[in-house]
């Protein structure tokens, strides 16, 4: 033997030729062995996905056909009636998504669907005697099991599988149960195919089909689904059960199991490789270079391997699980993981370890509970485990199976382990959704077509609608009809555009009622941009509306009567001077004031005055036409805005109009009002403003009304005046006098002359002080010029009280001399001077500083002021009777005073008014007036008092019918102190 070798070593040519026959043999069964390894790895990846895809399947049929129970048991128990089935079903379609539609067939007719309107066309199909549908049908029926029928073409439409249950009541005569009909779940095929997810098969480089096998071999496999590419003969087949059949996947590569280029391409190697091995030796003989093109080829040889290895990773890499495979007693032998990542540290960590050492106690129970029922069932799906990875929690779902050989023996456990981690906090967000959903705001969600589909308990509250009522209904079915269809395509436009849209929109509740809303309207779009949901929210803001209408209220309209105020008058005549054209129209302007309304106030109570303003408010209304506009501009004061007229044909229609309104007003103003049961009689005066296109503003327009108005009052009230320009002019005289009245008042301009009063005897007796304006520039000024402008400005007040101290000073200048030490100072009092609350502690300070006589001062008051407030004037009287003053009651018989009152009264004095005196002549008549004052007088124990006397004839009467004093031009004219003289004859 050594021989032979040595002589083959000898001979490098035979050595070659013997190391090349023995290296192709032992390198032949080595690549034979290598390729067949290969091929049963990758028809076992390839078991192993179909394993887990049909999986996938059976656990989604058997999810889905298990609704079959629940609407069974139902039925059962409720098959007397078939109302319960809607909310029932619709309830289920939540557990069960992927059910297209549930049905009921008592007697095998189909008589309730859901949902409704896509399956409506099912209703009264005759499931028993069915070509297509009957055969299966009568086998569920006599089998009294659940059958799944199909694929078969839909009647509403599409394809897909039913599941069966029949349905038997039982009978409680122990016979026979009786049968009732079917429950029937639809699950469309195209949903069902994408829960299994096939086209990760086509990713895996596999081509498949999926097919119903026939119980008569004869007949060919019904195709459920299959890839582009038919499989091909050399394949791999994994058979699930399903409720009467049974259906088959079957799985082929895309081209071979083994490329034809790699197992030619293996054996050229070996051939090479033999070849090398044969020059090698025979180069190792001749040469020692041959060493080194042999670890050249083993080199090469080990890339090879490395890229196959590399390959197997790849296809393992395709499967988006993680995938483990453990012994019979639950040790990990292999695992793969697309996810190699920091949370699964290394590789081969869970390798040798058993899967109690690598879960904690609950998931290593749920494991152990699987694997009792792959072992028991061949495999087990559906159950979900956690895993901590340092502070984060995964959680995954598992799907196993369990594989052993004929003899039981040799078993391991095939886990496919797939992360639910996202799905769970996807599920956990969707419940906290559900929450936010049901909040105080009404929310409602609508489809692409604006079909609403969800509204929340809010909506139900707020509309009174039930989410029900409105399933599937359009949004308008709460639609107030207040909007013109404008609005919403203007809102749509917006929403187009911005994708969001909010506003103020009027609705309706379903009790009619009309309410407005704050909307806010968003949409929902797809990862490609498709417009896939509206979202609606709102508020009821009628709470706030009314709120708003309140404080509109508040600022534009009076509070007493209703009437629009002067902001809202002012902006009414800008409006008609900015938006209407007035170049041929013509509009006016009403200024009305109440005269002596103070007095109702004083003398009957705030409270009557605010009914009387109500009362007045109400009568103007009634006196205006629906066009004008009244308004309580303030206090006692009123304007109306007459509706604006055509003047192109008459100029002067407006000022018709105008004063024809005016009278009107005034008519009704003249009728009695009634307050507190009591009638009152009162005036006004009205002033007029014509305006047009030229007016300046609303203020210069109630301007010159007001300029009118004063006009009217400065006529006698009760009067009507229409705005004339010279009415300015007077304005800027009493504003000059204003301003020369308050310097008189510093520069002392002011002066008293001195009337005297006579008795019958022609002595005199007394005096009256008359104020007297002695202005620098214009001299003289009457007291009929100043005196109503002081009364009305309440300069009166100053100005009395410097005609007291004045005239008081005076008498006490007199009262030095033997002469006129009894002389009597009458002192006129204004009714403003009167009614201040310190008035009695201005006259006793008078008196103290002037040291009079308080007898000597004799107070002056007119009868007017008499119908004020009666407590107050009887209070102040007898306070001053107290000072020791005397108490003259002036311009007697023009006022109202009562006769039962007037004796109440400490008055020492009536004085005749002048307008008697001068009636004395006129008529017997009017001569009695006077005759009856003085009579009066008398019987009240007054000193009776005639001014005005200017002729003879008049002193003679009044002396003959018993008068007392007499003044007037007659017996002496006013006189300034430094010009009076007494003299017992006047002339």
């Amino acid at each position: 033997m050594h021989r032979i070798f040595y002589k083959i070593l000898a001979r490098p040519k035979h050595a070659g030729v013997a190391v090349f026959v023995l290296v192709l043999l032992i390198f032949g069964f080595a690549t034979t062995k290598i390729l067949h390894q290969q091929l049963q790895t990758k028809r076992s990846v390839a078991l192993s996905l179909a394993q887990s895809h049909v999986l996938l399947l059976k656990t989604a049929l058997d999810k889905n056909l298990s609704a079959n129970y629940a609407l069974a048991a139902v039925a059962a128990r409720e098959h007397e009636r078939t109302d319960w089935f809607p909310s029932f079903a619709a309830t289920l379609q939540k557990d069960y998504p992927d059910v297209s539609s549930f049905a009921l067939s008592p007697d095998g007719i189909v008589s309730q669907v859901f949902p409704f309107e896509e399956n409506k066309s099912a209703l009264g199909f005759d499931q028993l005697t069915d070509l297509e549908q009957g055969k299966e049908t009568l086998q569920a029926k006599e089998d009294g099991k659940l059958t799944l029928a199909g694929p078969m073409d839909l009647i509403q439409g599409g394809e897909g599988v039913i599941g069966r249950l029949p349905v038997y009541l039982p009978q409680y005569d122990d016979s026979e149960p009786v049968f009732w009909g079917f429950t029937n779940v639809v699950i469309r095929l195209e949903d069902l195919l994408r829960y299994v997810n096939f086209s990760d098969l086509d990713n895996s480089k596999f081509n498949y089909q999926l097919i119903k096998l026939q119980e008569d071999e004869s007949e060919l496999p019904g195709v459920i689904a299959s890839s582009k590419q038919a499989v091909s003969d050399d394949h791999i087949a994994v058979t699930i059960a399903v409720p009467n059949g049974h259906w088959q996947l079957i799985l082929s590569p895309q081209g071979y199991w083994l490329p034809p280029w790699a197992v030619i391409g293996d054996f050229l190697i070996v051939l090479l490789m033999s070849l090398l091995f044969g020059r090698l030796v025979f180069v190792a003989l001749k040469m020692r270079e041959g060493k080194v093109n042999l670890e050249e080829l083993i080199g090469q040889r080990t890339a090879q391997l490395s890229t196959s290895n590399l390959r197997m990773k790849a296809i393992l890499s395709a499967l988006p699980d993680s995938f483990y495979e453990a012994d019979e007693s639950g040790v990990v032998t292999s695992y793969h993981s697309p996810r190699m990542d920091a949370w699964y540290q290394k590789t081969d960590w869970p390798i040798g370890k058993h899967f109690s050492e690598l879960l904690g106690d609950e998931s290593a129970a749920i494991f152990k509970k699987v694997m009792a029922q792959a072992k028991k069932e061949g495999y087990a799906n559906g159950q979900e485990y956690y895993y901590d990875f340092g502070e984060h929690r995964r959680w995954f779902e598992i799907s196993m199976t369990y594989t052993c050989d004929n003899e039981g023996g040799n078993g391991f456990y095939i886990l496919l382990s797939r992360e639910i981690t996202e799905r769970k906090s996807v599920e956990s967000e969707l419940r906290i959704a559900a929450t936010a959903f049901q909040t105080q705001d009404g929310i409602l969600i609508s489809d692409a077509d604006n079909k609403i589909i969800r509204v929340n308990s809010a909506f139900e509250a707020i509309t009174g609608y039930k989410e029900s009522e409105v399933i599937g209904a359009l949004p308008s079915v709460i639609s107030s009809g207040r909007h013109p269809k404008s609005f919403y395509r203007e809102m749509f436009q917006r929403i187009k555009e911005n994708d969001s849209w909010e506003g103020e929109v009027w609705n309706r509740r379903k009790n009619g009622e009309i309410f407005p809303e704050w909307l806010s309207i968003s949409i929902v779009k797809d990862d490609e941009g498709v417009l896939t949901h509206y979202v609606a929210t709102f508020k009821d803001i009628s709470e706030s509306k009314a709120n708003e209408r309140r404080i509109n209220q508040l600022n534009y309209y009076d509070s007493l009567t209703r009437l629009p105020n002067r902001r809202m008058l002012t902006e009414e005549i800008d409006y008609l001077l900015t938006h209407i054209d007035l170049k041929c129209r013509r509009s006016a302007v009403l200024f009305i004031d109440l005269d002596h309304f103070k007095d109702v106030n004083d003398l009957k109570g705030h409270h009557l005055g605010d009914l009387l303003l109500q009362q007045v408010a109400s009568r103007l209304m009634d006196a205006t036409r629906s066009g004008d506009s009244v308004a309580r501009f303030s206090g006692d004061e009123f304007v109306v805005i007459l509706e604006d007229v055509d003047i192109s044909l008459n100029p002067d229609r407006i000022a018709y109009r105008a004063k024809h309104v005016a009278n009107k007003i005034m008519t009704s103003l003249g009728q009695p009002f009634e307050l507190n049961e009591q009638p009152y009689s009162m005036t006004a005066s009205i002033g007029i403003a014509i305006f047009g296109q030229d007016a300046i503003g609303s203020d210069e327009i109630i301007k010159q009304a007001e300029m009118a108005m004063y006009e009217a009052k400065g006529l006698g009230r009760n009067h009507v005046c229409f705005y004339a320009p010279q009415m300015h002019e007077k304005i800027l005289e009493r504003v000059t006098l204003d301003s020369s009245f308050r310097l008189a008042l510093q520069r002392n301009e002011f002066v008293l002359h001195f009337q005297p009063q006579w008795n019958s005897e022609r002595k005199m007796i007394g005096v009256e002080a008359l104020v007297r304006w002695i202005h620098p520039e214009k001299g003289m000024i009457p007291p009929g010029v100043f005196i109503p402008f002081a009364e009305e400005s309440k300069l009166i007040l100053p100005l009395g009280r410097w005609v007291m101290q004045s005239a008081m000073a005076q008498l006490a200048s007199w009262q030095k001399t033997t002469q006129w030490s009894d002389l009597v100072m009458s002192i006129n009092v204004s009714v403003l001077q009167f009614t201040t609350v310190d008035f009695v502690s201005e006259v006793e300070d008078a008196l103290t500083q002037t040291g009079v006589n308080p007898a000597q001062i004799q107070l002056e008051l007119t009868e007017s002021m008499l119908v004020r407030d009666q407590l107050d004037i009887i209070q102040k009287m007898q306070a001053l009777k107290k000072l020791g003053v005397l108490i003259s009651l002036d311009d007697f018989g023009t006022g109202y005073s009562s006769l039962s009152y007037l004796q109440q009264l400490p008055i020492d004095q009536l004085k005749i008014d002048q307008s008697f005196t001068r009636a004395i002549e006129e008529s017997d008549k009017q001569a009695s007036l006077a005759a009856s004052i003085i009579g009066l007088g008398h019987n009240l124990g007054m000193e009776v008092i005639a001014e005005g006397v200017e002729t003879q004839a008049q002193f003679d009467w009044l002396k003959n019918h018993g008068c007392d004093l007499y003044q007037g031009f007659l017996l002496g004219r006013p006189q300034p102190s430094n010009e009076f003289v007494i003299t017992e004859d006047t002339n």
